[in-house]
């Protein structure tokens, strides 16, 4: 979209911000201040081995700088009581395991929160050498390419607004395409070659306006409040996962409230919604459900762009205790969003056509958690998922189609993973995995519908072993039989975690990655089904250095390497896999295609991590990389998503249990687009490209500070939080485009969204 005016913009974050700090001081005058009516929680959960699953008994947990102090009973429950609300830090410590440390723990007027634990024993480690887990836990069967949030940490994002992969453009190597999309450009890879599992089931997208073929979208339609961790990795993830070459995003819901009946009401800019949770009968369980609505057409005009746009989604978790080894959870993710032109306004414009687009999207999976019995536990989940979009073109002012694009993608997934307890020093994983995949296309160019189905399947195993002090080693294959092609790929994988001292370790990981070609290009050929899938090798090196209990420095060294990606002869100097990204959202139509492309991404990563140990929590990471492909003629060139280095500094700070503020200023290198010679288009009056200058050139760097501000209100039984923001406060140019008009012979540049401010409202009860 082309940049609106900005001072308007930044007087209104003004005039926001005034009005958020005049409500805050209303509010607080009805808030209870009274030393001896100050409302208590409690904070509850339940803590277990993290291999086995079994609860632990006599675990120290302790409020850091209070005398709040319990101990875990026999099923591994703890209870602190009496708690004021507020936010804390949780320690929780057992001779023989590491010291996990949980911070933002808020606790809420009368409701009980809960925080469950899983804690990784300690082996061969002596006193002197035991890397410190107080703040960062060690789980060495995780690869060093791996960060975990909280809801917290995604919630209170000053940059994210409540999306959930806006938060992750904190996390070292991820690029931002375009401000109206929130695709992850992880470590230079294309969005096609990122994946999502919620509890142990396959989502294809979690975002509403979904890009057909690819994971991004516009907006992210997971509620933060249902999240209880994330774990991102961006290389060198182990067997379990597969059928992707860059990332793998890893979410768990929480449980719903077992003890009560807990509700909340939100409000923002864009839209509104509800939810609830509670405890089925017995207490055998707990449901909890959200529905959310916006009003993105009203948005839509404040923003300047001609395309209105709503959208809503409804989601769910049940969860179900058969007994002490058995637990079944329902899992529901369901979203509809649209664009639809107003046609008269269209014509008032003096537009000569209109266009309406649409999409489905829903994901519904049982999964079934069996512990056995102290040797390790398993996960079996059966999930169905589709996706429909749909978009047409009509002229005006006669209402003839012009073009129409259809697509309908569904999935039936059985996953099984399973980890056995071999001994203090052993630990295998294990799993399968298979996946019906029907695909129907419908597009104004083709011959007629397409349909592909076929049936993808993965088994997959690890075995994790301590070989001497200090040291794990992980090792472990995958096998990935993919049926359009009718080839079986076998994919080793590596890592290992080697703590030299108490506070610096070193891990690495190897890994072959197989994937799927998008259907979207399958489709477009019948040739096209016996291409070879894409390929990608990971080798990756990092240092951790545990500064302070709380603060800790990471240095990545990785090298990815492409193969077999799809070529057009078409364009023989384009790299098709970067077709889809920001708001293009649809592949280009280029026939029969070759298996040829190859590619790598080269980079380093440095991060220093604080946790929220206080009052004040921040994180800087700086990145540099270079992506690059070889075209069908030889020439290496940069790929799209060859930003070269990114800056980020994030953080906040809480001066009391009330408040809380929060920044995100993020430096990046421009994408690589093709440069024309100016002086050779004036004189022909159209483009000239040199071909020795195809995706030479990068846009502008792009530059976002973004603020966000909140307050709570505690009341005798509820809760209100109310927070104010802005993406881009100074209203910075960000180039999206860079474009010849032949017109007036000269470059026009298309820019991101300027100044955004936005407010909010949680109510709690």
């Amino acid at each position: 979209m082309v940049k609106n005016e900005g001072w308007d913009r930044i007087i209104s974050v003004f005039l926001l911000i005034i009005g958020f700090l005049l409500a805050a001081v209303i509010l607080s005058w009805g808030q209870t201040n009274d030393q001896d009516k100050i409302p208590l929680g409690i904070i509850k959960g339940r803590i277990i081995n993290y291999e086995t699953q079994m609860p632990l008994s006599g675990v120290s947990v302790k409020i850091k700088d209070s005398d709040h102090l319990v101990q875990s009973d026999a099923t591994g429950i703890y209870e602190l009581t009496d708690i004021p609300v507020g936010h804390y830090v949780v320690a929780f410590e057992l001779e023989g395991y590491y010291t996990d440390t949980r911070t933002d723990v808020i606790v809420r007027p009368a409701r009980t929160i809960f925080v469950n634990i899983e804690m990784f024993a300690v082996r061969m480690l002596t006193e002197e050498v035991r890397v410190t887990a107080d703040y960062f836990p060690s789980t060495p069967d995780k690869p060093g390419s791996q960060r975990q949030f909280n809801t917290e940490e995604l919630r209170r994002n000053a940059g994210s607004a409540g999306d959930v992969s806006r938060a992750l453009y904190d996390v070292p190597g991820i690029a931002k395409a375009d401000e109206e999309a929130n695709d992850l450009i992880v470590r230079g890879g294309s969005p096609v070659e990122n994946g999502f599992y919620v509890d142990n089931i396959f989502v294809p997208n979690i975002n509403h306006f979904p890009q057909w073929g690819a994971s991004g979208g516009n907006i992210n339609m997971l509620n933060m409040h249902f999240i209880e961790r994330l774990d991102i990795y961006t290389g060198g993830f182990d067997a379990p996962f597969g059928n992707r070459l860059s990332s793998v995003i890893d979410i768990g819901y929480r449980e719903g409230n077992r003890e009560s009946f807990n509700g909340q009401v939100n409000l923002s800019m864009i839209g509104f919604g509800a939810q609830a949770e509670g405890p089925l009968p017995n207490k055998k369980g707990s449901f909890m459900i959200s529905g959310y609505r916006s009003y993105l057409d009203i948005v839509s005009q404040f923003l300047g762009s001609d395309n209105p746009s709503d959208y809503y989604d409804i989601q769910g978790k049940l969860v179900y205790d058969i007994d002490e080894a058995n637990r079944l959870s329902l899992l529901t993710i369901n979203g509809y969003s649209e664009t639809k032109e107003d046609r008269q306004k269209e014509m008032e414009s003096g537009s000569d056509n209109y266009n309406w687009e649409r999409f489905n999207i829903s994901t519904v999976g049982l999964n079934w958690r069996h512990v056995w019995d102290g040797r390790g536990f398993s996960d079996t989940s059966l999930s169905y998922s589709y996706m429909k979009g749909k978009e047409d073109g009509w002229s005006l002012p006669d209402e003839e189609s012009l073009y129409y694009f259809s697509y309908r993608d569904q999935w039936v997934t059985l996953r099984n993973t399973n980890q056995i307890h071999l001994g203090a020093f052993h630990q295998l994983k294990f799993g399968v995995e298979a996946q019906h995949n029907r695909f129907f296309s419908h597009n104004f160019d083709d011959d007629g519908p397409i349909n592909l189905n076929g049936t993808y399947g993965a088994a997959f195993v690890t075995y994790l072993v301590y070989p001497f002090e200090n040291f794990s080693f992980s090792t472990g294959f995958r096998l990935d039989y993919f049926p359009f092609s009718e080839r079986l790929h076998l994919s080793p994988r590596l890592s290992f975690n080697w703590a030299l001292t108490k506070r610096f370790s070193i891990n690495g990981a190897f890994g072959m990655f197989h994937q799927q070609m998008p259907l979207f290009l399958l489709k477009q050929h019948p040739e096209n089904v016996r291409l070879n899938e894409m390929l990608a090798r990971h080798i990756v090196l990092g240092f951790k250095y545990l500064l302070f209990p709380d603060t800790q420095a990471t240095l990545e060294i990785y090298d990815k390497q492409y193969d077999h990606f799809p070529m057009s002869s078409l364009a023989p100097y384009f790299f098709l896999i970067d077709d889809i990204s920001g708001d293009d959202a649809m592949f280009y139509n280029w026939g029969q295609l070759v298996d040829e492309g190859k590619a790598y991404v080269r980079g380093v990563e440095f991060t220093i991590q604080k946790k929220l140990a206080k009052n004040l929590y921040g994180l800087i990471s700086l990145t540099y990389y270079r992506a690059r492909y070889r075209d069908l003629m030889g020439q290496w060139r940069n790929r799209v998503y060859d930003n070269r280095f990114i800056v980020c500094l994030s953080g906040g700070y809480k001066p009391s249990k009330y408040w809380e503020f929060s920044a995100r200023w993020t430096w990046m290198g421009g994408k690589a687009y093709t440069p024309v010679d100016e002086e050779k288009s004036i004189e022909y009056g159209w483009p000239w490209v040199w071909v020795d200058d195809i995706m030479v050139g990068h846009l502008d760097a792009y530059k976002n500070l973004s603020v966000r501000a909140e307050r709570r209100f505690n009341f005798n039984k509820t809760n209100l939080v109310i927070y104010a923001g802005a993406w881009n406060i100074f209203d910075h140019d960000n180039e999206l485009y860079r474009f010849w008009d032949s017109y007036g012979n000269q470059y026009i540049s298309e820019y991101m969204w300027g100044v955004i401010p936005y407010i909010g409202i949680e109510f709690q009860f």
